[in-house]
């Protein structure tokens, strides 16, 4: 695999590894940490052990990319003989005791990554020194960029939309590791919070980062650049640059920013060739075609499990009471992409296989060229479309914004819109259009309040304010 190590961080104390066998530590944390981070590689070991975490199952790699965010979007078709925690999800009874405890692992798994972020920032700041000024910076910038990740998400499951609520008190926000309970943060704190770390981070990288220099950011670096640097490799699949600019976008334009947020989308799609759109040569030979449309994106996470999870989740071998899929017709799904097939995201993720009379999800399933590999194990966290799509919506002159939206159209092989466009609408259409498997659309759902979705099951699913808001679990509440 590309650049994760086989390892994993504990919460307060760092596990290393070594030709994949468990190195025999002492159990006292400061003695392990003085271990550990003696050597660059120790660092090395401890970041990518944190990237191989959040993009696991538990989170990136499965729970809320591909599964439970998009169920609650209603992207996927419900029978009634589906199993009960799906059909309660699909519903918003976050009182079931099977959804409870989903939502509540997901916030759990969130805080312990922050926690390991956090201590992680505090061994670079006592051991750092190990380090050249580089690898220093950039390690620094990158740990920044992933707690604001990390703090974004809980804020829009945990909280209300800022349209709705801005200053709700639910989310404890911690910077340290400590044993004793942060106070509730009102939303727009945590927001302000969020981005401080990404203004220090995108300082760092743009000093640090290699991506500022490289002319497409999914390509490898020579041998000769790198050194004994490895971990410069694949900037894609790391916090760089970019990824932090992005998240500034969407993070700016869930608090209602927009001007912040067009200037940090801006800045992305300056640096647009970096990012180059998918061609129809990438999507015409099966055995190679690279449907998460890789090259385009600013950050992804490398997902070990990614095609086990497809088998259980998208696989068009399963019955169809287990199969995720947008309906037993090609009624739902024609409706998204406007009954045009030749849309790049329709013809390369969505066709009848595997015996199904109807169309089944296939972004994720596995290629079987040996030579095409460098996208596999890929789950998009964040896009040059949807900077696109930022730049749209925010952007107040119409035109400017009818040109960024038809950028993004004309690059999925669809007609670019008249000036006569209800743009708004347009751009939901998109966000349908672009994130199926990703996510993102429950946050578009829930930034604008929409109050009626229309889904895979149910034709305008009511959606009470509510229920776009994660109840904060009872082990949190309870102790403080």
């Amino acid at each position: 695999m590309k650049n994760i190590l086989t390892i994993t961080v504990l919460t307060l104390s760092f596990g290393l590894t070594s030709c994949n066998k468990w190195l025999d530590v002492k159990p006292e944390d400061k003695f392990i940490e003085e271990e550990v981070f003696k050597t660059p590689q120790g660092f090395y070991d401890a970041l990518n052990g944190i990237y191989l975490n959040i993009s696991g199952d538990k989170l990136y790699g499965r729970t809320l990319n591909l599964e439970i965010l998009d169920l609650l979007a209603q992207t996927y078709y419900i029978s009634a003989a589906q199993s009960e925690p799906r059909k309660q999800l699909n519903n918003f009874n976050y009182g079931d005791k099977d959804v409870k405890a989903q939502l509540d692992a997901i916030w759990a798994n969130l805080y312990v990554n922050i926690t390991n972020i956090n201590r992680f920032l505090e061994n670079l700041d006592t051991y750092g020194q190990v380090l050249d000024t580089q690898t220093r910076g950039l390690m620094e910038g990158e740990a920044l960029t992933a707690r604001a990740y990390l703090y974004l998400d809980i804020l829009r499951l945990f909280a209300p939309a800022f349209s709705v609520n801005k200053e709700a008190q639910t989310i404890p926000y911690y910077t340290n590791t400590t044993y004793e309970a942060a106070p509730y943060f009102k939303s727009t704190d945590v927001l302000v919070n969020i981005l401080a770390d990404l203004k220090k981070s995108t300082d760092l990288l743009l000093k640090y980062d290699p991506a500022i220099h490289m002319e497409q950011i999914d390509q490898t670096i020579g041998e000769i650049q790198l050194g004994a640097k490895p971990f410069l490799q694949f900037r894609n699949y790391h916090f760089n640059y970019f990824a932090a600019k992005g998240l500034e976008a969407r993070a700016n334009l869930w608090g209602g920013h927009k001007e912040d947020a067009l200037k940090a989308a801006e800045a992305v799609i300056a640096a647009k060739s970096k990012f180059p759109w998918i061609q129809a040569s990438d999507l015409s030979n099966v055995s190679q075609i690279n449907r998460v449309f890789s090259m385009e994106l600013l950050l992804a996470f490398e997902s070990a499990n990614l095609y086990k999870n497809y088998d259980e989740l998208f696989s068009p071998a399963l019955e169809d009471r287990n199969i995720l899929s947008a309906g037993t017709t090609n009624k739902f799904i024609n409706t998204v992409y406007e009954n045009w097939e030749n849309d790049f995201r329709y013809a390369s993720n969505w066709r009848s296989n595997g015996g199904k009379s109807y169309p089944v999800f296939l972004k994720y399933a596995d290629i079987s060229a040996t030579n095409y590999r460098n996208f596999r194990y890929t789950v998009p966290g964040i896009r040059i479309s949807e900077m696109y799509l930022i730049a749209s919506e925010c952007e107040p002159d119409q035109t400017k914004a009818l040109a960024y939206l038809n950028e993004l159209r004309k690059n999925r092989n669809c007609d670019v819109l008249s000036s006569t466009t209800d743009l708004a609408d347009n751009i939901k259409k998109e966000y349908r259009k672009e994130f199926y498997g990703e996510g993102q659309l429950w946050y578009y759902y829930k930034r604008n309040d929409n109050r009626t979705i229309n889904g895979a099951t149910t034709t305008n699913k009511s959606v009470g304010v509510e229920s776009y808001t994660f109840p904060i679990p009872q082990s949190e509440t309870d102790p403080r």
